[in-house]
């Protein structure tokens, strides 16, 4: 697997566990209003954030959130019938005994050719993950510098006043240096910039408002500043960025922003005091008057959203009641207890035992079937809950106490379509408990005649043993130009299970040393004599 497709993976696991927190704390936004203070509500957001930015899960014994059961095709199967012939012309290396050591026999009828697909979707899934986030992020670094440009030759410098006033209430609200510009790219008051934070003015807005309305609407983009909310709001843009392809982080996204702007309206009606609330919603009516349309600043914080958000904000202003510290202290707690749950994952052993798990044992799934030279001791099918990225896995597990043989699941394809390239046949496998002869991948390609073999490996001299996590093993054959088939798949000598999942059949540069086991028929043979007068 590459690296891009392993990250892809640990961000499709990421968004479908923040999925259930984000809908977690929609539904309990109506519940906490007024109940809790509107900046923990908003913290609960940025642990959402975080989530998404950072897929890192701890495995614990047990997670509330389930794992994700999505599974992409692989390959594509065709003409179920039409390959009889060819395994029944397929079978081990003549003269030798069947056994793990050689290539299991094709049995069984209804093969399936695997096709070559031009779309493969855990292929390309991947690149297009990463090629919208390229033009989404490019298309708002390209709209904050465009904004930055306009800003540089639009900007001024205010009045006196107005930047005396400014720096009282910022001196007052320990909320750092913040330069002051006025600028006809806005309609109402804005804060701008993540390392240097710049207040925006629309000109002539301070002759229009009322000097305690003033005050206030400038209150408020400085809470903006005092707690750090533009690195928040970058921290929650990122997140949409990552997981563009999921609904539920872009509505967090809006939420998000409008529970911000609930915390700082909080913020300031609890600072300055107010013994009045409706100075301040009157503030806020006074500055919607002023506008004509919503703002869309990139990179920036402005006061104004539509109408109806508005509306809200006003309500919970003159509702607003001091929240107690008991509840504050649960509420935070509740919420972050949901959001470390939300950092588990489960383990094997768990999502192996779960009453839900839907585990496949009637036989092998359609394109494979059964092999081996003692297959009614082994249960083959498949295992949904042993899932690795999404996808689910195949599983040969033995039923007998003790076996001398082998089984597993194989499939056939023509290699019209392979001749002439050098192809690598891997899987992701885990073991538990395998002894005897271990478990093992094997490739096979075959020649015209009945019975040739042209390249073999089965891990023969490489086997899995004991019980291992998930991890990828490969074997690479040449396909000659007179090759007529290729047979491929794994199988467990002896006791124990295996899962493998993740499988592909890929072509691969002629700098990828082949494993071939027949180029060398002397394999583990002694180069000389030994002990010819049996001393």
């Amino acid at each position: 697997m590459t690296l891009l497709a392993e990250v892809f993976e640990a961000v499709c696991d990421a968004s479908w566990r923040a999925s259930f927190l984000v809908i977690l704390f929609l539904a309990l936004r109506p519940l906490l209003r007024g109940r809790v203070a509107a900046r923990i509500v908003f913290w609960a957001w940025i642990a959402v954030a975080i989530r998404l930015v950072i897929p890192f899960s701890a495995p614990t014994s047990w997670s509330p959130f389930p794992p994700p059961r999505v599974v992409f095709p692989q390959t594509v199967t065709a003409n179920p019938d039409g390959v009889a012939a060819a395994i029944a012309n397929s079978r081990p290396l003549s003269g030798a005994s069947v056994g793990p050591g050689v290539a299991p026999p094709a049995t069984g009828a209804g093969a399936a050719t695997l096709l070559p697909v031009p779309f493969s979707v855990s292929r390309w899934l991947p690149m297009i993950w990463l090629a919208g986030i390229i033009v989404l992020a490019g298309t708002r670094v390209l709209a904050a510098r465009r904004f930055e440009r306009r800003l540089r030759r639009t900007s001024t410098r205010p009045d006196p006043p107005l930047n005396a006033l400014v720096g009282s209430i910022r001196a007052e609200l320990s909320a750092g240096d913040c330069e002051v510009i006025v600028t006809e790219l806005v309609a109402s008051p804005a804060v701008h910039g993540l390392f240097r934070p710049k207040l925006l003015f629309p000109p002539h807005l301070a002759e229009q408002l009322a000097p305690q309305e003033l005050r206030l609407v400038i209150a408020h983009e400085l809470g903006h500043c005092r707690h750090r909310d533009l690195a928040s709001q970058g921290l929650i843009q990122t997140a949409r960025v990552l997981h563009w392809f999921n609904p539920l982080v872009w509505l967090a996204v809006s939420a998000a922003k409008h529970d911000c702007e609930i915390a700082c309206d909080e913020y300031v009606v609890a600072r300055l005091g107010m013994a009045d609330h409706s100075v301040y919603g009157t503030a806020l009516l006074s500055v919607l008057g002023m506008m004509r349309t919503p703002e869309r600043l990139p990179s920036a914080l402005a006061i104004m959203e539509s109408k109806k958000l508005m509306k809200r904000r006003i309500q919970m202003i003159l509702a607003y009641r001091p929240t107690t510290l008991a509840r504050t202290l649960v509420s935070s707690a509740i919420l972050a207890l949901v959001a470390a749950l939300s950092m588990t994952r489960q383990t094997s052993a768990q999502e192996s035992s779960s009453p839900g798990a839907a585990r496949a044992t009637a036989g092998a799934p359609k394109g494979w079937w059964k092999n081996g030279n003692k297959p009614a001791a082994y249960e083959v099918g498949v295992d949904r809950a042993q899932a690795r990225g999404g996808l689910p896995s195949a599983y040969v597990k033995s039923i007998e106490p003790a076996i001398d043989g082998f089984g597993g699941m194989m499939q056939m394809c023509s290699a019209d379509n392979y001749r002439g390239k050098r192809l690598r046949f891997s899987a992701w496998m885990k073991t538990e408990n395998a002894k005897d002869g271990g478990t093992h991948l094997w490739f096979r390609v075959d020649g015209q005649e009945r019975g040739e073999i042209l390249q073999f490996d089965n891990m023969d001299n490489r086997p899995v043993t004991g019980t291992t996590d998930w991890h990828q093993y490969s074997i690479t054959l040449d396909v000659p130009p007179n090759a007529k088939a290729l047979a491929y798949g794994f199988f467990v000598s002896g006791t124990g299970q295996a899962w493998v999942s993740n499988v592909k059949i890929e072509a691969v540069g002629s700098d990828v040393p082949t494993t071939d086991m027949t180029s060398d028929r002397s394999r583990g043979l002694p180069k000389d004599p030994e002990n010819l007068s049996f001393d």
